[in-house]
């Protein structure tokens, strides 16, 4: 196990290798995607939305009116009054002072009536119900990480449909951008600072979340799956209680399909499967090697080591030429039966 970063993938069925097939029969999340309602937005699916895209449209349509304005009779003054001779004189008409004034009062008008909307839109957005339930979000290179109310921490993001959500966010090491296009959210994510912004679902379904701020090498790959799901009972299927009493799934995953799914969260973006380098060592043939660390002792990759490096990661910093970085996560938030996923995936890694 070695130091690195960490992200989710599109879909967990889109890795390699030999626990691909480890799982034979086994449901696999379908790929991340963000509807589309029309060709310029997503599909909206909260009540922020309904607001949003109604100043956007509005702010659309003055613009493109605007620039025929503009645009159209300055091509055909140019064409019909362009000068024809060195003879030829310029009008001495300068001014029109009643036109003049027209143009000046009427977009200062529509600039006021269109900041009061976009004003009064994020002002919404940034006072959460008092009864809005509270999720903690945290950014790191290159993974999300989400505190739900009862303590379970996973990394996708599951909220109950109509009922308000507020989101307090921070990051552990440099600024992300947090977004869910079809909910018309998007905020920055600092470190040493927490940001909130709030929300209501409005349809049941399945959608990304993504890093909109550049934040290094991995940043393109910083997705997550959004569910929105009916309350309801726990011990119903397909419930919010029951995906939260679940470890954030639908229903209970096998031991190597659970692993394989958490490789494709939090390990992809720093171990390949190939034998290849990448931020981490490969995780090709990992499992029971003497591995080399960078103090010079010795380990023998087990259950043991497996969950150590996941907890403590800065504790066995794999040997590597040049030095493996220092700047693994700590995965202390995995639940027991996260780590046993991961170490059944490892030991099918040949």
């Amino acid at each position: 196990m070695s130091q690195g970063n960490t992200t989710p993938q599109p879909a967990a069925s889109s890795s390699s290798g030999p626990a691909a097939a480890g799982a034979p029969g086994a449901q696999q999340d379908a790929p991340l995607t963000i509807q589309e309602d029309s060709a310029f937005l997503p599909r909206a699916s909260s009540t922020y939305a309904e607001g949003y895209d109604a100043a956007w449209t509005f702010n659309l349509w003055v613009s493109i009116i605007f620039f025929v304005i503009v645009i159209a009779p300055m091509g055909w003054f140019a064409f019909r009054y362009k000068r024809k001779s060195e003879d030829e004189k310029t009008s001495p008409i300068d001014h029109h002072l009643q036109l003049e004034i027209f143009w000046t009062a009427v977009p200062t008008i529509l600039l006021i009536y269109m900041f009061w909307v976009g004003f009064k839109i994020f002002a919404n957005s940034q006072i959460a119900p008092d009864d809005a339930m509270e999720i903690k979000v945290t950014g790191s290179m290159y993974t999300w990480k989400f505190q739900y109310p009862d303590g379970t921490v996973c990394n996708e993001l599951g909220v109950p449909k109509g009922r308000p959500v507020k989101l307090l966010m921070s990051s552990t090491d440099t600024i992300h951008a947090f977004s869910v296009p079809e909910f018309r959210l998007k905020a920055d994510v600092v470190p040493n600072l927490y940001t909130t912004m709030w929300f209501q679902a409005t349809n049941e379904m399945e959608t990304a979340a993504e890093c909109a701020e550049y934040c290094g090498i991995g940043h393109s790959g910083m997705l997550t799956r959004v569910s929105v799901l009916p309350s309801g009972d726990a011990n119903t299927p397909g419930t919010y209680e029951a995906w939260l009493n679940n470890g954030c799934e639908k229903k209970p995953l096998p031991p190597l399909q659970a692993g394989q799914k958490k490789y494709q969260q939090i390990c992809k973006s720093c171990h390949s499967l190939d034998g290849s380098r990448l931020i981490g060592p490969s995780f090709k043939g990992l499992w029971g090697k003497q591995e080399k660390l960078a103090d010079g002792r010795t380990v023998l990759v087990d259950e043991n080591y497996v969950r150590k490096s996941l907890v403590t990661p800065s504790a066995d910093i794999v040997a590597g030429d040049p030095p493996y970085p220092d700047q693994m996560p700590n995965l202390s938030y995995l639940k027991d039966r996260d780590i046993e996923g991961i170490i059944a995936f490892l030991k099918e890694q040949k």
